[in-house]
């Protein structure tokens, strides 16, 4: 199983991205297959396995996304850059329920409290998130001002 999450990051010496630069855009990966375990996070791409450890996390978030009368999803974004003129996060989803509440507690526990939204935090405890959008681009937006404005914990 490899440690890598993408290809690593190439650094362009023209640009200089300092350390307190915000993010401006925000970008998914898709984690298909994703389960959690102690280390991490494991997916596959193709026939290959990959782990995105939980150190490489720096902030979690989760959402139910759909609508009211509609089919509903819980999706989780892992923030792994948070710096620079791009937020990166690998994004995966789970039935609403049990399931998604397991998972929330797992990322609680691998990435520690203080990394997770206080709407993952709310999943992992009571088995529903705190913030609800009818569309991805709701909770990006969202996401992405919680990480740009510093929210402790995100929203």
């Amino acid at each position: 199983m490899s440690d890598g999450v993408f290809e690593p990051f190439r650094f362009d010496p023209q640009a200089k991205i300092r350390d307190d630069e915000v993010p401006s855009r925000y970008r998914a990966l898709l984690l298909p297959e994703a389960k959690v375990t102690d280390r991490g996070l494991v997916y596959r791409r193709g026939a290959r396995h990959y782990l995105l450890a939980w150190s490489r996390v720096e902030r979690a978030f989760a959402a139910e996304i759909g609508e009211p009368e509609g089919v509903r999803t819980i999706v989780f974004d892992l923030a792994v850059e948070v710096r620079g003129p791009e937020c990166v996060v690998c994004r995966f989803d789970a039935e609403p329920g049990s399931d998604a509440m397991g998972i929330a507690r797992a990322i609680e526990v691998g990435t520690g409290r203080d990394r997770c939204s206080p709407s993952l935090r709310t999943l992992a405890a009571e088995g529903l998130p705190t913030r609800r959008y009818v569309d991805l681009e709701s909770f990006e937006e969202a996401t992405l001002e919680a990480i740009r404005f510093g929210c402790p914990g995100g929203h």
